[in-house]
């Protein structure tokens, strides 16, 4: 949002999506899962919306927040903006804009670090704990 304002002159509305409770893998990610708040700019009804992420891999993540903005009303389009695509797709969702396409076996991850949480910036493929 920082550097379309400084290019554009007009700083777009952000908000932060919580998919926690849209996940299909509820079940397995925590007995109890900690739910945070999402914040959405204003009413996104009718709007054009740019749904953000780090890694595209699966699609699951996609569609999860998928569910979970509509649960906020009906915006005129969602596009999907990703830092990397690693690929292996197990729904059919693409995205919008992409950073990096970087092909990736299941045995690997992609950590991506930002300056503001982690002191320094830097995408990172690592084997897997245990192999896949």
């Amino acid at each position: 949002a920082h550097d379309i304002e400084r290019l554009e002159g007009a700083r777009p509305p952000i908000g932060v999506l919580d998919i926690t409770l849209y996940r299909d893998d509820l079940s397995l990610v925590a007995p109890k899962p900690l739910v945070k708040e999402s914040t959405l700019p204003d009413d996104i009804e009718g709007r054009v919306l740019v749904l953000c992420d780090d890694v595209l891999y699966t699609g699951r993540t996609v569609r999860a927040a998928l569910d979970a903005l509509l649960a906020f009303g009906r915006p005129k389009a969602v596009r999907l903006a990703v830092l990397v695509d690693r690929g292996c797709r197990e729904l059919p969702i693409q995205a919008d804009f992409v950073g990096r396409k970087v092909p990736t076996s299941a045995s690997e991850v992609i950590k991506v670090s930002f300056e503001s949480t982690d002191g320094a910036s830097s995408v990172q493929i690592l084997d897997r704990p245990g192999g896949g």
